[in-house]
């Protein structure tokens, strides 16, 4: 898993990034550090022309690396003297303002090299949220089939990940992504493979990412700090649980069992709780949809009109679960809309809510949908029982 960390009441606790987040509705505008001149990009282009060879056209031909040994290596030097890499002669290169694409000619293979000048030096926790929003932003979506694999820090200070991916073009695919800052300049360098070469050339796509070298890290003209949200960590007091959510949101309730975040000007809250169920028997999924079923049955005594869809499965974490929309209106005439999602694991239900005003809702999903496939359900030993809080 990737493990991002954020410091609780002991040590840094891991939370997985995780599932296929849905389309990040409107991210663009409230997440991540260093947005300023970056842009969506395809690390791997396809082909039209290209004629697939072994399997791919019948044939049973063993399949040869995307970087083979006969193949001279030449380095490419960026117009600007930011940096210099090598590639393989014979792959395509495609040039941009902000960096540069190698391509491998059958397609099956690709690295980029991106820059950017976010006008400040980042602490580890913020080039960690670098990463994970240009993740967010390039590759999460409904049809990404996004997992982790893994993640760690460099001894100089790059953080490096790996995920795989569903490549709309090529299928499964595996990625490798390092982020770097040298002064004020964060370079990215991702690299991609089909699973099947990602398994034979590894190693050789990652040497030529070795020799990725910063030149010139001088200041670009007009770079300033970002002053836009990150994307932050917060979970439960007792570990039992955590989610990713904006910086510039308010924290409202924080305890060993709830985590209630929000946007008071615009009546807009995210809340993720854990309760025991106090059986360790039963049928998980009759437990989750009676969960929600007992949520809007509660919405209706505290307000009229209450309206909502049957309960549907849906997950929660790492398990299956359970979700029920809603709709209702506050005494003072607000419309509000809202969505309840549980699953009952082990001995405890853990719940999602949220809601916003019904004429926000479809943009609020921009922030309520990356929150709720955040969520991630920590390991019992990862928990902190009552007690232990403050102990190291």
């Amino acid at each position: 898993m990737i493990l991002f960390t954020a410091n609780f009441k002991k040590a840094p606790f891991p939370v997985l990034f995780l599932l296929t987040f849905l389309i990040l509705l409107g991210l663009s505008s409230c997440s991540g550090v260093g947005q300023a001149g970056r842009s969506s990009f395809t690390p791997i282009r396809p082909d039209p022309t290209f004629t697939p060879t072994g399997e791919a056209s019948g044939l049973n031909v063993a399949p040869t690396s995307v970087v083979p040994a006969q193949v001279a290596v030449s380095t490419y030097t960026q117009p600007d003297n930011r940096f210099r890499v090598d590639y393989p002669a014979n792959w395509q290169t495609f040039e941009r303002p902000d960096g540069v694409v190698f391509v491998d000619p059958g397609d099956q293979a690709g690295y980029s090299v991106l820059f950017s000048d976010v006008g400040q030096s980042y602490s580890e926790e913020e080039l960690n949220q670098y990463l994970v929003t240009f993740v967010v932003e390039n590759f999460l979506d409904e049809k990404s089939g996004f997992s982790a694999i893994s993640q760690a820090t460099q001894a100089d200070g790059s953080v490096v990940a790996q995920f795989s991916s569903l490549d709309p073009n090529l299928g499964p695919a595996i990625n490798e992504i390092r982020v770097r800052q040298e002064d004020s300049i964060v370079f990215v360098l991702l690299i991609s493979a089909t699973e099947e070469q990602w398994q034979i050339s590894k190693s050789r796509l990652q040497d030529l990412a070795d020799t990725f070298t910063p030149v010139d890290t001088s200041p670009m003209v007009q770079a300033t700090p970002t002053e836009e949200p990150i994307w932050l960590l917060i979970g439960s007091t007792t570990n039992q649980f955590g989610f990713l959510y904006p910086s510039n949101w308010i924290i409202f309730e924080q305890d060993e069992d709830t985590v209630r975040v929000g946007m008071e000007d615009y009546d807009v809250t995210f809340e993720g709780s854990v309760t025991d169920w106090g059986e360790a028997t039963g049928d998980l999924q009759e437990v989750a949809e009676e969960t929600v079923q007992v949520y809007v049955d509660e919405l209706s005594k505290e307000y009229e009109g209450v309206q909502s869809r049957p309960a549907a499965e849906f997950p929660l974490g790492q398990v299956n679960g359970a979700t029920i929309d809603f709709l209702y209106t506050t005494g003072d005439g607000t419309a509000m809309a809202g969505s309840i999602i549980a699953a009952a694991s082990e001995d405890k239900i853990y719940r999602t809510v949220f809601t916003a005003p019904a004429q926000l809702y479809e943009g609020a999903l921009g922030w309520f949908n990356p929150m709720h496939k955040s969520f991630k359900i920590l390991p019992e030993d990862e928990v902190i029982f009552p007690g232990e809080q403050g102990q190291n």
